[in-house]
């Protein structure tokens, strides 16, 4: 049953990471990214508790049913924001949870105590999140497709008994598939709901503004807010990565997970900087290049590559991340004091698990630093046609500081 849970996680973990990039609503992109990251470290927990209880081959990255991987097929080709929240928090992760409870009701508190402690934090995270899709479902009203599709997705499930496999299989036939038995075609193209306007325009020249010595502090602490909210891109181009990254031993899908959700919660300081702000976090351009460029123009590995070249290109004491902390130090406020010594954190993290993980793609690490430079003077070639290419888009940075200045005087 524990494989069972496993594979149902996983697969949670692969559906969201298929949709978070082409989710255009952004507090469910935001959503999405915290979701893969626990479903990753459920599964992570799951798999170390039945390596205890069983001798290898453990078999943790097959298929325990056929039948329950169909249902999860069907899911994961959702054609909507709604028919996907329909379809993970209506069906699949509701059935997971009353699978999780029913389990701690059966077992033995004292002979499996381990999995009870185990399946008793899953279950109340599992809860939570259950609890935000219930009250985004809401949000997006009584969709028709959307419950057609949840409909469809829970006689799947039924036919596989359930995420445990002991309900009774009903006698019906199923109905005809969405899925031709492949893989899942994910959609890399970044989108962002009716809010956000003019996402490709590259006048902002945020990154350059908080490093400009010669702006006020104010402008260039502004700046760095500002330079959190546009990380959203981040996780944009994680994603594409991480889902087309198929045979991966499952350490890096967790690690990857982790911080794709750093990578998002990055851009949720930023709201929370510009919401403090009394400024709205959408009224201003979110410049999406980076992810849009990377998916399209480069293959997974060279992504990769070029994040981790940023990673640590933000280590050095003068100019990375300390320097970004400085800043905000400097400018005396302490929401984004905080919000830059986390960020700080998670970077360093970054960096480890992109050398972790980029490591056995390549013979020596003088082969990776090669690679890593090819890959990074051709995307900075396209950064500049691309930056010539928008030479001419609306500016709009002095309208946000006057934005920011007018609010405070209220």
């Amino acid at each position: 049953m524990l494989k069972r849970y496993n594979h149902a996680l996983r697969r949670l973990h692969e559906t969201a990471t298929a949709h978070l990039t082409s989710t255009p609503e952004w507090e469910v992109k935001c959503a999405l990214g915290l979701h893969l990251w626990l479903d990753a470290e459920h599964a992570t927990a799951i798999r170390s508790r039945v390596a205890e209880l069983r001798e290898p081959p453990l078999h943790l990255d097959g298929v325990p049913d056929n039948a329950l991987e169909r249902a999860f097929s069907e899911a994961i080709r959702a054609r909507s924001t709604a028919e996907l929240l329909a379809a993970v928090y209506g069906v699949l992760r509701a059935e997971l949870l009353t699978a999780l409870r029913d389990h701690l009701a059966a077992l033995n508190p004292l002979f499996d105590h381990p999995t009870r402690r185990l399946l008793c934090t899953i279950a109340r995270e599992q809860e939570e999140m259950l609890e935000w899709g219930g009250a985004a479902l809401a949000v997006f009203g009584e969709s028709p497709h959307a419950i057609a599709f949840a409909a469809h997705v829970r006689v799947y499930l039924a036919a596989a008994g359930g995420i445990a496999g002991t309900e009774p299989i009903p006698a019906s036939e199923l109905p005809p598939p969405r899925s031709d038995g492949g893989r899942y075609e994910m959609d890399t193209r970044p989108r962002r709901d009716a809010r956000f306007r003019d996402g490709l325009n590259n006048s902002g020249k945020v990154s350059k503004r908080h490093r400009d010595s010669s702006l006020p502090l104010e402008e260039r602490a502004l700046a760095l807010l500002y330079k959190r909210l546009l990380e959203m891109d981040v996780p944009e181009m994680m994603a594409p990565i991480i889902y087309r990254a198929e045979g991966k031993p499952w350490a890096y899908y967790a690690d990857m997970s982790r911080q794709l959700w750093d990578e998002a919660r990055h851009p949720m300081m930023g709201e929370v900087g510009l919401t403090a702000l009394d400024v709205p976090f959408y009224r201003y351009p979110l410049d999406r290049k980076f992810s849009e460029l990377l998916n399209s123009r480069f293959t997974p590995l060279e992504a990769h590559l070029i994040l981790w070249k940023i990673e640590q290109s933000l280590m050095p004491r003068t100019t990375g991340k300390r320097a970004e902390w400085e800043l905000a130090r400097d400018g005396g406020n302490e929401l984004m004091i905080a919000m830059q010594d986390y960020d700080w954190a998670d970077e360093v993290l970054h960096a480890q698990i992109g050398r972790r993980h980029l490591e056995p793609a390549f013979a020596s690490p003088a082969e990776r630093k090669a690679a890593s430079e090819e890959v990074w003077d051709r995307y900075l070639a396209i950064i500049d046609a691309w930056a010539a290419e928008h030479a001419d888009d609306e500016p709009w940075w002095e309208r946000f500081v006057a934005d920011v200045r007018a609010a405070r005087l209220q």
